[in-house]
C-alpha cells in the first residue's frame, strides 16, 4: 500500500510553525509523511504579496481585499501544475484561500485532468470569490465541467449543491466536496 503524502503550503514562515503545530504537537521530522512548502497557490507560479489581515489570523490573501489598506509581505505562489510531475498521483485537493479557490484550480488543470478519481473539498465564499475577481458560478461550471458531483458538507453529512441556496452575504459561506460522477 501506498504511504500517504500530505503537502500543504503556507505562504510565510510563521504560518508554517503554526500549521505543524496544528497538525501535531510532536517535532516537524518526526512526521515524515507530511510536506510542508512555504508558498501560496494560485492560477501561475510567480511572486505576489501577501495583504495580511489586523483582524482575524486566518484572512490573509494574496489579492486586495475591498482597496482597504492592509500591510503586506512578499511570498511566492505557486501553481499546482508547476510543483507536481505529469502523471503525479492526487487524491485530494484542500483549500480555504479566502476566495482565491478559482485561480487556485486554474493553476491545477492539468492536474485535475490527469487525476481521475481526485476529490476537492473547499470552501465555497461568494462574496471572497466576488473581492478575488471572479464569480461564483466560475467555480462552480468549472468543476461541473470536470464532471464533478458537489455537494455540501453539513453536520449531517453530504448534502447536494443547490445554487438557489447560494447566498452573496459576506458572512455567507459553505465547504463544499467535489468528486467525480461515476458512470
Amino acid at each position: 500500500m501506498q504511504a500517504l503524502l500530505l503537502w500543504t503550503w503556507v505562504p510565510t514562515s510563521e504560518f508554517i510553525l503554526s500549521s505543524f503545530h496544528a497538525v501535531s504537537v510532536r517535532p516537524a521530522h518526526t512526521l515524515p509523511n507530511v510536506r510542508l512548502l512555504q508558498a501560496a497557490v494560485g492560477e501561475h507560479s510567480d511572486n505576489a504579496e501577501l495583504y495580511l489581515s489586523d483582524k482575524l489570523n486566518v484572512d490573509h490573501r494574496t489579492y486586495m481585499a475591498d482597496g482597504r489598506s492592509r500591510r503586506t509581505r512578499p511570498i511566492q505562489i505557486v501553481a499546482l501544475d508547476d510543483y507536481f510531475k505529469p502523471g503525479e498521483r492526487v487524491d485530494l485537493i484542500k483549500m480555504d484561500i479566502q476566495g482565491y479557490e478559482l485561480h487556485a484550480l486554474r493553476g491545477a488543470r492539468r492536474l485535475l485532468q490527469e487525476n481521475p478519481d481526485i476529490n476537492l473539498l473547499l470552501e465555497f465564499w461568494p462574496a471572497g470569490l466576488e473581492q478575488a475577481g471572479v464569480r461564483w458560478r466560475e467555480l462552480i461550471e468549472v468543476l461541473q465541467s470536470l464532471n464533478m458531483n458537489l455537494t455540501l458538507v453539513r453536520t449531517c453529512g453530504l448534502v447536494p449543491f443547490d445554487a438557489r441556496d447560494v447566498r452573496k452575504d459576506i458572512s455567507w459561506y459553505v465547504n463544499l466536496f467535489a468528486s467525480r460522477r461515476l458512470g
